[in-house]
């Protein structure tokens, strides 16, 4: 358990260093000026691109940029574990996250005064930011250098991101919803949806299997993707300090 406060005590500290307080708060202050005084806007919208983008856009450059510029781990007493490294990763990144909600939660609440069930969008949008932090990491470990990762992301951010903000919006026809069911962010935004509507409207099974495939994909990758990579590089960063 030391480890894990070490660990991720560095890793705020580290965030904070390279601006992503600053980037957040200023992002998430403008989210909720426009949920606030635009009521033509869609307040799902500013829930899309704290779920869908911010996550794996932040997190996947922050994690190349600490493998890049080879920053070493902090001095512990006892041997770091991936898993322990892997939770004080993902603990900074969701902490991070709750700025954006605050601030529209505030908006929805207090200047639109927007009735859904708040706690339950909570535990939605943890849901959400989870698998797209563990998606972040995913994609920095996979595309291993800053030139390829910039293409993964917007590839990822045109196939997966977009189409579902579009659905959501009414931009693409309903029948296209079987296609996008397998795509995370469609996956979230459904729960998103409904919650925002104050009236679940979407079938049960598409309910369930939204949680269900999160859940999947936010372990599946966790165990053959991040959690390899994070063993090496301890190891690695072990050897070199040795």
């Amino acid at each position: 358990m030391k480890n894990y406060w070490l660990l991720l005590k560095a890793d705020l500290k580290r965030l904070y260093q390279m601006r992503v307080f600053m980037l957040v708060v200023i992002v998430s202050f403008v989210l909720g000026v426009a949920t606030g005084l635009f009521p033509f806007l869609n307040p799902a919208n500013a829930l899309y691109v704290s779920v869908f983008i911010l996550p794996v856009l932040i997190f996947s450059f922050s994690l190349q940029f600490e493998i890049n510029n080879q920053e070493g781990l902090p001095k512990t007493d006892r041997p770091i574990s991936a898993a322990v490294f892997l939770l004080s990763k993902i603990t900074s990144a969701v902490l991070i996250q709750l700025i954006p909600l605050l601030f529209i939660i505030i908006a929805l609440v207090f200047i639109r005064g927007h009735k859904a069930n708040y706690p339950a969008l909570v535990g939605v949008y943890l849901l959400g930011i989870l698998n797209h932090i563990v998606i972040g990491l995913s994609l920095s470990i996979i595309s291993k250098s800053y030139r390829i990762l910039p293409l993964s992301y917007l590839v990822y951010l045109l196939v997966f991101c977009v189409p579902p903000i579009f659905f959501s919006n009414g931009l693409l026809p309903l029948k296209l919803q079987y296609f996008l069911v397998f795509s995370p962010a469609y996956l979230s935004g459904v729960l998103i949806d409904n919650l925002l509507a104050a009236n679940i409207y979407s079938p049960l099974w598409l309910l369930l299997l939204s949680v269900f495939l999160q859940i999947a994909y936010t372990v599946l990758l966790s165990l053959f993707v991040i959690n390899p990579f994070f063993k090496a590089y301890i190891s690695k960063n072990l050897i070199e300090t040795e």
